[in-house]
């Protein structure tokens, strides 16, 4: 029966021509195969994503390590590994990383990284590898240089460190491009800048009390708002007696100046002396007068067009010399008040009692506060260290740095930097002592001449609008690189009435007019518009200027910015740490014209 089914017809030849379970094999075989390819292409796929995201983190490492080619070469390593990973993520911990110096200049980083394959390897079994190779190489142009123009006001206390470290790596990288055409100035700002103090800064300075804005918030003003009461007479000088009071010293004081007297008109109910301020008072002498004090550096803005100009001082004009930035001491409960409210006495009057039982709170604080006969002392409360300093350079920033070539120098300054409370933001003022620092002529020197194929860049960083914070009573705001807001509007143009009455009283006008600024929102319209002047001057000049905005979003502040800058690109905003060290890093890598070769 077995050989009559192997050999015999029907069913058994029915068999022998079946061909389905070929067919199935036929169609497992080319499945496989399909899936493999189809898997071969979403690895070639992710292949190519990862080394995409490879190349871009290997080339930022190129660039970080011939930026930093100055420090050892673990240390370029070290950084640059670090900025690969920091890209990478997860994906770098299997990446193999190497740097190389290049004999003939720059650097070149390699990185491989094997890529397991998922349904690829029905194909095969061999993982793939994923190699990616840069090289950097600075093509500066020196000469070069650079003012970097940094925010220091007390709204930085929590970024301080941020901003050391971004600082620092830039000026670094700016430093390390070619040897001794290379130099960077350092220039923190408040709502002032600290010039320094030694002998060469003070030959700047007004030293004769004859520029405009020197001591004049404290020039012949009243101290005693009531007729003055004598332990002899308590009915008051009247008359002509008046001048004979100008001969009284005041108590105790053995400083340069003498209390002016002066008899009102009979619109006041009969002739009466009231004692005021002199003329001439110089903040160079009020420094002088205190004895456990000194001038530590800062200025106050020029008047008028100086303020936004690199003119050189010049003794023979003296709205072009400096003043000595002197914060006022205030009264008891304000923040900066440094010495006794008490007011002491002059020979022959008791001025703390010549106010009068019915003086107003007011009257006692401006006879106090204006009262320039107290400086001659030691203070009791003052204080140097940041942020809260208090004294007569309260909120005053460390000084600038020259233009340098010495890496130590200029990082030294960077890591010193603190944030300081009080006076609010000037960015005007950072910006103007940028210019002056890279401009060729005086005050600063070291800048060459305009036109001499040098490369001129100022960097203004700022988290903050230009505000003039505070609430004195009597001066209105902090004092500031502009003063105090009660000078703007003491002395503002159409202050009619405390001119008419000064006129009608004691026959005196002010000689010095100014805009009116009565407001908050009025101080930070009038310097955002001399911070555009000045930007535009800069630029006139061919200074590029790049600005960096950190964590501000006032939409005025941000366009003042951006106008500012040489370009958009020029430009940059920052919301965080590692955006402010990427800005920086960008600005860099422009300046030192950083490029990839391969």
């Amino acid at each position: 029966m077995f050989g009559r089914w192997v050999f015999g017809g029907g069913r058994r030849a029915a068999f022998v021509r079946d061909r389905r379970g070929n067919v199935a094999m036929m169609w497992g075989l080319v499945g496989s195969f399909l899936v493999g390819l189809i898997g071969i292409t979403i690895d070639f796929t992710r292949a190519q994503a990862i080394r995409a995201q490879m190349q871009n983190a290997v080339d930022g490492a190129a660039l970080v390590a011939e930026r930093t080619s100055n420090l050892s070469m673990a240390d370029r390593t070290a950084a640059a590994r670090a900025f690969f990973e920091a890209e990478l993520g997860d994906l770098a911990t299997t990446a193999s990383f190497n740097v190389v110096q290049l004999h003939d200049g720059g650097h070149r980083v390699e990185a491989n990284m094997p890529m397991p394959l998922s349904l690829g390897r029905v194909i095969t079994d061999r993982d793939w590898d994923v190699r990616v190779v840069a090289e950097a190489q600075a093509n500066a142009s020196p000469p070069i240089e650079v003012a970097l123009v940094l925010d220091n006001t007390g709204s930085m206390r929590n970024d301080m460190q941020a901003l050391r470290d971004a600082a620092e790596d830039l000026a670094g990288t700016l430093l390390n491009l070619d040897g001794d055409t290379v130099h960077v100035a350092l220039v923190p700002f408040v709502a002032q800048v600290n010039i320094g103090n030694g002998a060469l800064q003070r030959s700047w300075l007004d030293q004769a009390g004859l520029a405009a804005y020197n001591g004049e918030l404290i020039e012949d003003r009243s101290i005693a708002h009531r007729p003055v009461e004598t332990r002899s007479n308590r009915s008051g000088y009247t008359g002509a007696n008046c001048e004979a009071l100008s001969t009284l010293p005041y108590a105790g004081y053995t400083g340069p100046y003498r209390i002016v007297w002066r008899k009102s008109s009979s619109l006041l109910g009969g002739s009466r002396c009231y004692a005021f301020t002199p003329e001439g008072i110089n903040y160079v002498e009020l420094h002088d007068l205190i004895s456990n004090s000194s001038w530590k550096g800062c200025v106050e803005a020029r008047p008028e067009p100086f303020d936004i100009s690199d003119n050189a001082p010049d003794v023979g004009d003296p709205d072009t010399m400096f003043v000595p930035y002197f914060w006022l001491d205030t009264t008891d409960g304000y923040s900066n008040s440094y010495l006794t409210d008490t007011l002491g006495d002059i020979s022959g009057a008791t001025m703390s009692s010549s106010l009068g039982s019915s003086a107003t709170t007011q009257e006692r604080r401006e006879a106090r506060m204006f009262n320039v006969f107290k400086y001659n002392r030691t203070a009791g409360s003052i204080t140097t260290s940041a942020p809260d300093a208090r004294g007569p350079n309260r909120g005053c920033p460390t000084p600038i740095v020259p233009l340098t070539t010495n890496r130590s120098t200029v990082v030294s300054a960077i890591r010193a930097m603190r944030d300081w409370s009080g006076g609010g933001t000037n960015q005007a003022e950072g910006l103007a002592w940028g210019w002056r620092v890279i401009s060729p002529g005086p005050p600063f020197t070291e800048g060459r001449p305009y036109g001499d194929d040098v490369r001129k860049v100022i960097v203004l960083m700022s988290d903050g609008q230009n505000t003039n914070v505070g609430s004195d009573p009597v001066f209105a705001s902090d004092y500031s690189a502009y003063n105090h807001m009660g000078l703007w509007r003491d002395y503002a143009n159409g202050n009619i009435l405390t001119n008419l009455l000064n006129g009608l009283l004691f026959g005196i006008l002010p000689t010095e007019y100014r805009r009116n600024i009565s407001s908050a929102s009025n101080y930070v319209t009038y310097v955002n518009g001399r911070q555009r002047a000045l930007c535009t001057a800069i630029k006139r000049e061919g200074i590029e200027i790049y600005t960096v905005i950190f964590r501000e979003t006032d939409s005025a502040t941000v366009r003042l910015m951006r106008d500012c800058a040489t370009s958009t690109s020029h430009y940059y905003r920052a919301d965080n740490a590692q955006q402010l060290q990427n800005a920086f890093n960008a600005i860099g890598t422009g300046i030192g014209a950083l490029r990839l070769t391969r």
